[in-house]
């Protein structure tokens, strides 16, 4: 198996594919008064992958992009476009997204995506 756990591995490839200015938190915690635009990780469910060998599992996380903004017009206004660039780079790693769906997060606005990652256990 990988030294990575799978939370880590997506960590890692998402990171590079974010803007700079954005900030990744890798783990569901509350969040401090937010200045940039934030995108947590959560882990929501493991099961087994259908039709698949033993050993094949689905992670599912949700990502959530977070607006800091406190004006809730300029913080969708701002969402539209940070949910698609979000998307898009899911899109760009081939990571499977399911859904997005509006949601509020510690009075702030966002987006959350799921998504699945498929692990297969590493034979030695």
């Amino acid at each position: 198996m990988s030294d990575k756990t799978t939370r880590q591995q997506l960590a890692d490839a998402l990171k590079p594919a974010l803007p700079a200015a954005w900030v990744l938190v890798p783990y569901s915690r509350n969040l401090d008064v937010l200045s940039k635009v934030t995108v947590m990780l959560h882990a929501s469910r493991i099961e087994r992958a259908p039709a698949a060998p033993m050993g094949a599992l689905v992670s599912q996380f949700t990502i959530t992009v977070i607006d800091p903004q406190d004006d809730p017009t300029r913080a969708w206004g701002a969402l539209d476009d940070e949910v698609m660039e979000l998307i898009f780079a899911l899109d760009e790693l081939g990571v499977q997204w399911t859904a997005a769906e509006p949601v509020l997060v510690q009075n702030n606005l966002g987006w959350e995506i799921t998504i699945d990652i498929v692990s297969r256990k590493e034979t030695p």
